[in-house]
């Protein structure tokens, strides 16, 4: 029975954990402190019941309050790919491994602005929160608040879990127009440069047109789409490269030319070229893969 009992009982205070009083508990306070006084100038019994029956659910709330927080882990979840100015799906995970639920479980990470409220945990329990964040860039992880004002809301009771980890922002692509290059072989322009193979002769079909060269534009289709497309080729080799030049694209300022060169890039990963950068004296070989792809997205979100 002993044994039992004690595994109800909380432990000492960690460290790491933190309680504050509520407006509520305040005034809770403030009231029992009141009767004290009457019940002792007055030597009221009923005063006395009454001083006894608050002092006693004061400590009731503070023994469910610990108990309520005991044996809970959690863990934050952020996705695989987390872009500037679009909303990223992250999760925060609690597992209970007490005998009894928890309830009005709170999580809260400063760092990220994240934060998820769980009304009961009996054994496992996620909330997904939608992020969005304003810039590109490398953002820390600091630790995760967890916080209950359980059962009666007078106290806050809330302990650290510290968090290991960042989450890298990649930047918002933005569209950026190719410009219309006519050489054959090697294919330039003010802020990138195509290098391969035009193909072979026969014509197989149709694709976006990505500074291919006027001599494969198939005009039949501009005419009728007012978009160019140009004509896939049989033998056409698929090993191309393409180098992008950030300083030279068109953007008004760093912060636009590296969303532009976040566009080029995926759009030209897409269409199986192998894709390099350069940006002054920094320069990545044009390769392929989605290895490489990462690379590249992390250079341009801490650019």
């Amino acid at each position: 029975v002993w044994a039992k009992l004690s595994e109800l009982l909380p432990k000492g205070l960690n460290p790491k954990e933190k309680v504050s009083i509520n407006f509520g508990g305040k005034v809770y306070i403030g009231f029992t402190l009141l009767v004290g006084f009457a019940a002792v100038n007055t030597g009221n019994n009923i005063l006395y019941i009454l001083l006894s029956f608050l002092l006693s659910l004061m400590g009731v709330s503070g023994f469910l309050s610990r108990y309520n927080l005991r044996g809970l882990k959690v863990k934050l979840l952020p996705p695989g790919e987390v872009w500037a100015k679009r909303e990223a799906p992250f999760e925060v995970v609690v597992y209970n491994s007490k005998r009894l639920p928890s309830f009005l479980i709170t999580a809260r990470e400063e760092g990220i602005k994240l934060q998820t409220s769980f009304v009961m945990v009996e054994k496992f329990s996620r909330r997904r929160v939608g992020l969005t964040f304003p810039k590109r860039g490398l953002y820390k992880l600091k630790q995760l608040t967890v916080t209950s004002e359980f059962p009666f809301g007078l106290f806050r009771r809330s302990w650290i879990v510290p968090l290991e980890g960042e989450v890298l922002v990649y930047p918002q692509p933005k569209r950026v127009k190719l410009p219309v290059i006519s050489s054959k072989r090697v294919r330039k322009s003010g802020f990138i440069q195509f290098k391969g193979s035009a193909g072979g002769s026969t014509v197989e079909g149709l694709k976006e047109y990505a500074g291919e060269g006027l001599r494969l534009v198939h005009w039949k289709s501009f005419a009728r789409l007012r978009r160019l497309y140009t004509k896939r080729l049989g033998e056409e080799e698929t090993a191309k490269e393409v180098e992008i030049k950030i300083e030279n694209l068109p953007g008004k300022d760093l912060e636009e030319k590296i969303s532009q060169a976040t566009y080029l890039v995926l759009k030209f990963h897409r269409m199986g070229y192998a894709v390099g950068l350069r940006y002054r004296d920094k320069y990545i070989l044009p390769e392929g893969g989605t290895l490489h792809l990462k690379k590249l997205l992390r250079f341009l979100a801490l650019l």
